[in-house]
């Protein structure tokens, strides 16, 4: 086997390995898992982030000597304190209050300066638009709802990866936060695979489940989501429950696939839509998310499902 060798962490973004799904549930479809966990940050924001970045380097917003700035759920803000230190920038991210332990801990270890408002993405976005910019010359708002790369790391990266390794795949299935990384990939399978199906997993009225969002309880809706609609990007919009999505990480679990919620959730809009469908082939869905960034939310719930195996 050949051996994979990078010369810098930056090389090592993507091509993120897949694993199939063992299950009895649907016949005549695989379900293969893109782990996009196994990205330096441990999420597929690393993509975007990178990106991000780099745009910003290319269009001389960003120079040496400024702070990068961005608010985050955690993932991206993660990524931002990650890949600013390695590339010598400050960093300064303005997260929720839903921000788990790790990843606080995760950002403040790569020096990354952590400022807490309000409970959502968008809250802590329109706080360094309004806030924050105006009064420090030195920040360079990355702003990644609103940002272009965001869509485009996934519409060169994850897009093709996926139909390089699948060439006849049948749908791709993943959630929606900004939804950059579903609209960039999706615009790519559409461009390339027009019968691919692209399915968007969105959290159900009342369910708060990370890195999904609840679109029918109020979540903030971004351009790129906006777009991929108008566009008929996503062939299909599924809701999915925290109780769902925690029995689904369960029986990930048990198959040694570590992960959060938010794969679990795709998981089981991942099976429904192949149920309901009928679809035969291969399918793939797309885990944004790592185990050990929600590990408190995911011991906290070990006990709540029996085990399934």
């Amino acid at each position: 086997m050949a051996k994979v060798i990078y010369e810098n962490m930056l090389d090592s973004i993507g091509n993120t390995p897949y694993i199939r799904f063992q299950t009895d549930e649907v016949k005549g479809a695989k379900i293969y898992i893109k782990l996009e966990g196994y990205n330096p940050t441990g999420s597929i924001k690393d993509r975007a982030c990178l990106y991000n970045i780099k745009g910003a380097i290319k269009s001389k917003k960003l120079k040496k000597g400024m702070t990068i700035l961005d608010a985050s759920s955690g993932n991206m803000a993660c990524a931002i304190a990650y890949y600013g230190k390695i590339m010598g920038y400050k960093t300064h991210l303005v997260c929720g209050s839903k921000l788990t332990s790790e990843k606080k801990n995760f950002i403040e270890y790569f020096d990354g300066t952590l400022e807490m408002h309000g409970d959502y993405t968008i809250q802590g976005n329109d706080y360094c638009r309004k806030m924050l910019v105006p009064s420090d010359s030195s920040y360079c708002f990355l702003d990644q709802l609103h940002n272009e790369n965001n869509p485009l790391a996934s519409y060169e990266t994850l897009g093709p990866e996926i139909l390089e390794s699948f060439p006849q795949v049948k749908a791709i299935v993943g959630s929606l936060g900004s939804g950059g990384s579903m609209y960039g990939s999706g615009r790519y399978i559409k461009e390339n695979s027009p019968l691919t199906k692209v399915i968007a997993v969105e959290a159900g009225h009342g369910s708060k489940i990370p890195g999904t969002g609840a679109f029918a309880d109020g979540d903030y809706i971004t351009p790129f989501i906006g777009n991929a609609r108008r566009e008929g990007i996503f062939d299909d919009s599924i809701s999915i429950s925290i109780d769902d999505a925690i029995l689904r990480t369960k029986q990930l679990s048990e198959q040694g696939i570590f992960v959060g919620f938010q794969t679990g959730g795709v998981l089981d809009a991942c099976i429904r839509t192949i149920a309901r469908d009928e679809i035969k082939g291969d399918v793939v869905m797309v885990s944004g998310d790592s185990g050990w960034k929600n590990i408190d939310k995911l011991v906290a719930h070990a006990q709540e499902v029996p085990n399934c195996v």
